[in-house]
């Protein structure tokens, strides 16, 4: 548990939180853009899938 304390660790981790969270952004923006001209319950099943698959 030491590991804990190193600030490596600490630097690491928050690097890959902000990329994590950079991608999950952008998979929204791409699910978005895909489903935005279909009807609304065809927008609601593309945005679940794609979420889901995602």
């Amino acid at each position: 548990m030491t590991f804990v304390l190193d600030p490596a660790f600490w630097a690491r981790w928050l690097g890959i939180v902000v990329i994590d969270l950079t991608l999950a952004g952008d998979n929204a923006l791409v699910i978005a853009l895909a489903v935005r001209t279909l009807p609304p319950r065809q927008q609601f099943l593309g945005r679940l899938w794609g979420t889901g698959g995602a």
